[in-house]
């Protein structure tokens, strides 16, 4: 049995344990490129107990990368500081920086005559984006994919205009699915001038909600930049949940090869 420390935060308290044999087949059998649908699956089951907020689908994004990384600091074979490709995990967890604010969405500015709101991406939102690839299209009807499709759907979710009313991640799958397609293909017809001062605000605010990890999007989904000083030339860093697995879970289900960190 593997101990793992109270994990604590200004929004969570949260007390972890070792997942079950049959657990981490199941979550071990979840397709690959489905990330953040196998860290929601992976986090329930991980959690023996939550104050704050009980379902790891409503955390930020930073809070999962979190409690995975908890979760290997506990568990990996070289140490709590485990190794990230060049770096370790010290070079990009940014443990001065919390949330700041419980506000559900702070203001960012004007674009075409409405004034935006941003607030921070979840969990929920995140699996949406995910499920959602290839079915938004460019001009020329070619879906879109990679940093752009995530980019589009990250501002989707997150920038609301005020008084503006949008439904909430944790509702229906189906339902919030189609109100981020009908979303992302709105922006995506906005004039460039206007989705390009847009985007602008997005990443302007992006930074003000800055909190534990400092994200980016690559083409495959969410990353952890390092947070700079003498780490400041690492590569982004990923920490998917197949690397809490055993090689035992992961070969049962054909899957013992799959890369680290």
């Amino acid at each position: 049995m593997i101990h793992f420390p109270l994990l604590r935060t200004r929004r969570l308290t949260v007390q972890l344990r070792e997942l079950s044999i049959a657990e981490s087949v199941a979550i071990a059998s979840m397709p690959t490129h489905l990330e953040e649908a196998s860290c929601t699956a992976f986090l329930r089951a991980a959690v023996a107990s939550a104050q704050g907020i009980d379902d790891p689908a409503a955390w930020t994004v930073q809070e999962r990368m979190l409690a995975v990384a908890h979760y290997l600091a506990a568990t990996a074979e070289d140490g709590p500081d485990f190794a990230l490709g060049e770096g370790h995990y010290s070079d990009y967890l940014d443990g001065a920086a919390d949330i700041q604010t419980q506000a559900p969405q702070i203001e960012v500015g004007e674009v075409g005559g409405d004034t935006w709101h941003i607030r921070h991406l979840t969990g929920a939102m995140a699996e949406s984006i995910e499920r959602m690839t290839g079915e938004v299209q460019d001009a020329s009807g070619k879906p879109l994919s990679g940093r752009l499709h995530w980019i589009l759907g990250a501002m989707a979710a997150q920038m609301v205009r005020s008084d503006e009313s949008v439904p909430d991640a944790d509702m229906a799958e189906g339902a919030f699915d189609e109100f981020m397609v009908a979303r992302m293909k709105i922006m995506g017809a906005f004039p460039e001038s206007d989705f390009s001062a847009l985007m602008a605000l997005y990443f302007a605010g992006r930074e003000k909600l800055h909190h534990l990890f400092k994200t980016e999007f690559s083409k495959d989904g969410i990353v952890a930049m390092p947070k700079g000083g003498a780490a400041a030339n690492l590569p982004p860093a990923r920490f998917p949940v197949h690397t809490c697995l055993s090689r035992m879970a992961r070969e049962l289900v054909g899957k013992p090869d799959e890369s680290g960190l």
